[in-house]
């Protein structure tokens, strides 16, 4: 079809692919070998923020840090790191503000509605892509 693709993992899936460099370079070597011409964005989906920074040093070109488990001061500190750590490498960031109910990684979140004003500070930080609580859910639904 010729669309840009993205290659998405968690860390648990890093974990068992033989982590984030074995990915990283595995999906260049095809892009290069294969001749691909379409852009590959390789992504870490709701990453810690050690994943996260794990995943651009091995040459991730977009990470998703989740801090929303984190009092709002330390999300945004740990934020503000993770995209200037992303902007030197040339890779894009998604943030995750109020939390997303449901299950990923073993992390439950509880599900909640952002404050509008933390979702405003976390966009002018800088981020790429915001994704923000509103009372969704997001891996396996819960039993009931």
């Amino acid at each position: 079809m010729k669309s840009p693709v993205i290659i998405g993992s968690s860390e648990g899936a890093v974990k068992y692919m033989g982590g984030f460099k074995t990915i990283a370079n595995l999906v260049k070597a095809m892009h290069d070998d294969l001749g691909i011409t379409v852009p590959i964005a390789i992504h870490l989906d709701h990453g810690t923020y050690e994943g996260a920074m794990k995943a651009l040093e091995a040459g991730y070109t977009s990470v998703m840090f989740d801090g929303s488990h984190f009092p709002i001061e330390e999300n945004i500190a740990k934020t503000k790191e993770v995209i200037e750590a992303a902007k030197q490498k040339g890779a894009s960031v998604e943030v995750e503000v109020g939390t997303l109910a449901g299950e990923e990684d073993g992390v439950m979140g509880s599900g909640e509605v952002a404050d509008p004003e933390e979702v405003k500070i976390m966009a002018d930080l800088g981020a790429d892509m915001i994704a923000a609580g509103i009372n969704n859910i997001h891996g396996p639904y819960p039993e009931g």
